[in-house]
């Protein structure tokens, strides 16, 4: 009985080794043969950036013979490389309003032929936004002690463009002089307790894409004290006691600035070889070559005010020569404004643009409000030459009440 038992389990284990064996022929001989190898694999290691970065392709599909990769806005146009890293110098096509922009994206596509002389094709969508630019302007950028200073970020790109995104943007103040001496927030107010010419900083992190920039202007705030002058006497010109007309050497009644507020001092003298009357003239060289247009100088003649008890009309001139030294335009561009001491510009501000290689005399009139107030002009680039330079020669300033 127990012999017969074993016989039919011998024989039994046969018959299922057998059966598998036959499933396992079948599995590879039948089943296999009716599904397709999986061979389209292109990846990209990422599709939101910022301009000037770099992005990875990779093809990893079997059986291919041949490939092609094609770039849009891309620092190459195509490729047939396996593996290709492409970087984007300027951003993509938005549409949409400028407080609500959505990117349509530059398209890369790959194209494979496999060796059975079939082809797949696909396409990504690439969105690639502006570098972030810190700036920022104040209310005012001259003021007594103490009086408050409002601070605006007018930052290009620095906020993402995803709402839940924009809980990472990050943006940090630093206020030499100041109080508070940084900030967070992104239009802070800040006093200065001590006079003095005081440099801000700005810097500001997009979370997406990433982009973080940081831009410093020196000596961009001007604190005064509260006692103002010296004053002139001379009702017949009221700037007259200071270096007016470039007839003394010492320029210490001038600040001389850049477009960001930078010390330009190195620019401006005295000249005893072009005037318009007595023996010298102020001389300042503006050149602004390669720079964007409408950049300006600012010449600040500070340190003899002019006394406002009661609201009047006050007249300033000036006689200028702008020696073009550049190829192209023969013109120049200049501001002349009353500027009040810990308060705005007076406005609105006479704009003048004159010929150059000759004298001209600038002349302007506002009615001011009590008050101390300063001189300030302002050249400009006036846009037809990018390459422009000039030495402006200043002479006779005045300033009378009516």
């Amino acid at each position: 009985m127990k012999k017969q038992i074993k016989s039919i389990n011998n024989k039994s284990i046969f018959n299922l080794l057998f059966l598998t064996l036959v499933l396992i022929g079948c599995t590879e001989s039948n089943i296999l043969d009716g599904i397709r190898d999986v061979k389209f694999k292109a990846t990209v290691n990422r599709l939101l950036l910022s301009e000037g970065e770099t992005i990875i392709y990779k093809d990893s599909s079997a059986h291919v013979v041949s490939r092609l990769w094609t770039f849009e806005g891309g620092n190459i146009s195509s490729s047939d490389q396996q593996e290709v890293s492409v970087t984007y110098p300027t951003e993509s096509p938005f549409s949409g309003t400028a407080s609500n922009r959505i990117s349509d994206g530059f398209s890369s596509t790959l194209e494979v032929t496999y060796d059975d002389n079939t082809t797949e094709k696909n396409t990504f969508k690439v969105h690639v936004y502006p570098k972030v630019i810190a700036d920022f302007k104040a209310d005012k950028n001259t003021a007594l002690f103490g009086t408050p200073i409002q601070f605006t970020d007018i930052t290009l790109e620095g906020q993402s463009s995803f709402e839940e995104a924009r809980k990472e943007d990050t943006i940090l103040w630093e206020f030499e002089g100041g109080n508070p001496a940084t900030s967070t927030e992104r239009n802070p107010i800040v006093t200065y307790s001590t006079p003095g010419n005081y440099s801000v900083t700005l810097t500001v992190g997009r979370s997406v894409p990433t982009s973080k920039s940081t831009t410093e202007k020196k000596g961009f705030i001007t604190i005064q004290s509260a006692v103002a002058g010296p004053y002139c006497s001379d009702p017949l010109n009221l700037v007259g006691c200071g270096n007016n007309d470039g007839e003394e050497a010492d320029l210490s009644d001038w600040e001389i600035l850049d477009n960001v507020g930078g010390d330009l001092s190195a620019n401006f003298s005295v000249s005893n070889t072009r005037f318009s009357a007595g023996t010298g003239s102020l001389k300042h060289i503006y050149d602004e070559t390669g720079n964007p247009t409408f950049t300006n100088n600012t010449l600040k003649f500070k340190e003899k005010l002019i006394k406002v008890d009661v609201a009047a009309d006050y007249t300033v001139s000036l006689d200028a020569y702008a020696d073009i030294l550049s190829a192209g335009s023969i013109e120049f561009v200049a501001e002349v404004t009353f500027e009040k001491v810990g308060g705005e510009s007076v406005t609105p501000k006479p704009f003048f643009r004159k010929g150059g290689n000759t004298w001209q005399t600038l002349s302007a009139t506002q009615n001011l409000a009590p008050g101390d107030y300063f001189i300030q002009i302002k050249i400009w680039n006036p846009g037809f030459n990018i390459d422009l330079k000039y030495d402006l020669y200043l002479d006779e300033i005045k300033v009378i009440k009516n």
